[in-house]
């Protein structure tokens, strides 16, 4: 029976009346495999027939032929198409060397056989020189050297023109670094943190995580993919990241400041298991970061550093701010306490005004009915009609009385808003900064010297 090609779409039906033989699997990249495939979920596990099994989404899959080619010389033009996939990812010689053999020695009288036995001996002199794969071609081992190297000075410039604020400079070395070694992480690092400070946060995130790619371990992309996280509002994210660098490196002092701020400004559920971990990780790294940082003369305020001196002068100021602003809390949670019990007051009498009204008027209307049949006025109805006019009098008086309270209160509360504005305007420095701070390459070994203390105090905002 001649070999039928099947749709995508029609791969699992065709599949369940394949034959034995091997089937000619292409994908969307180019290759053409000789085996058998099995569907797993969203993926499809590839077998064939020479080589290891490996896995590609179902998106990936372009046609299959069921029963294999035609004619041999297809079955060799789609084994070599598949050697050319492979041989343009490979990086062992070796291995490359044993898949052309094997081609040459599976198909003997392909006219591709002559190109196959070129590439063989190219690969084979490869092999005798000691050549590398680097930056996708096979050089001596010399010149990988000479190209890393100058790949590592253009990253250099590049980190020193960023510190100099030369950003545009600095992309264009970094980008010069990066085409010279694909795999330079310095450069990747720098880019990530050029995109974050342009705002192009999902440009910063490919470059950190292309890093963790090529170095999983690496606290510099973990720190600055956790701040490009709670940057696209993703803290939960953040946080995972930051404690994956703290597990890494939890005596690094500006990771430390940086989990401060994430901490402190984290607006999700503080009770949830990641941030409980985090947190309690966190104290314990920073007990000890509080004790190297003393022998320094440096005491933590807030997610900065400071002398003694400065620290206990912050401190004193803090606790009277505290003390002024929980009285101004206390006081307009008393306001409002009160408030709402002279707005129920309110209420009630309202109700009470309405109903008097209501029997008023129903009175009235059975006043006018009795006169009208016995021409005389009823001294009851009118009697009651003066009690509930009375009534209604006294709590139409009551309520604007309240009514007069509940304006004052709201005007008194209102000035303690005010009061909580002016309050924070000077407050003390907290040190609650607002941007974490980018890891550059260099900065595990040399870190940075703390943030300067900004006069940045906390937001007092009165609840309710």
């Amino acid at each position: 029976m001649k070999a039928r090609f099947i749709s995508l779409a029609g791969v699992l039906i065709a599949l369940a009346a394949a034959s034995v033989h091997a089937d000619t699997i292409s994908l969307t990249d180019g290759r053409v495999i000789q085996g058998h495939l099995e569907r797993h979920g969203n993926k499809y596990l590839i077998y064939p027939d020479h080589g290891a099994a490996f896995a590609v989404p179902v998106k990936d899959l372009a046609g299959i032929e069921l029963g294999g080619p035609s004619t041999p010389a297809t079955a060799a033009k789609n084994a070599f198409g598949s050697l050319q996939y492979d041989i343009g990812r490979a990086t062992n010689l070796d291995a490359i060397i044993k898949s052309i053999s094997a081609f040459i020695t599976q198909y003997p009288h392909s006219t591709l056989r002559a190109k196959a036995r070129a590439e063989l001996m190219t690969y084979k002199q490869y092999r005798a020189l000691k050549f590398v794969r680097f930056a996708n071609k096979w050089m001596a081992p010399d010149q990988v050297k000479i190209r890393k190297a100058q790949a590592a000075g253009s990253a250099q410039a590049a980190l020193a023109d960023y510190h100099a604020g030369k950003f545009s400079a600095a992309r264009t070395a970094a980008a010069a670094a990066l085409k010279i070694n694909p795999d330079s992480s310095r450069a990747m690092i720098i880019l990530g943190a050029l995109d974050y400070r342009a705002g192009n946060l999902p440009g910063a995130e490919r470059y950190f995580t292309a890093v963790l790619s090529r170095h999983p371990k690496s606290v510099i992309a973990d720190n600055d993919l956790a701040i490009t996280a709670y940057h696209q509002r993703q803290q939960p994210r953040a946080l995972v990241y930051y404690r994956k660098a703290l597990n890494l490196d939890s005596g690094n002092r500006l990771l430390l400041d940086n989990i401060f701020i994430a901490l402190n400004h984290y607006s999700g559920n503080h009770v949830a298991l990641l941030y409980r971990n985090l947190s309690n990780i966190f104290t314990q790294a920073d007990i000890k970061m509080q004790a190297v940082m003393a022998k320094q003369g440096l005491y933590r305020l807030g997610a900065t550093w400071v002398p003694q001196a400065i620290h206990e002068q912050m401190s004193v100021k803090i606790a009277a701010y505290e003390k002024q602003k929980n009285a101004l809390q206390a006081q307009y949670d008393s306001a409002q306490l009160y408030l709402r019990g002279v707005q129920q007051q309110i209420q009630q009498l309202v109700a009470q005004i309405n109903s008097l009204n209501t029997s008023i008027g129903y009175l009235q209307v059975q006043e006018n009915y009795s006169y009208l049949q016995t021409g005389y006025a009823d001294l009851n109805y009118q009697a009651l009609i003066s009690s509930y006019m009375a009534q209604l009098a006294d709590a139409q008086a009551q309520r604007t009385k309240l009514q007069s309270r509940e304006v004052s209160t709201i005007t008194a509360m209102q000035q303690m808003r005010l009061q909580a504005k002016l309050l924070q305007k000077s407050a003390p420095a907290r040190a609650f900064l607002v941007h974490q701070r980018m890891m550059l390459p260099g900065d595990l070994t040399h870190v940075p010297p703390p943030a300067p203390l900004m006069v940045a105090g906390p937001h007092l905002h009165l609840k309710g």
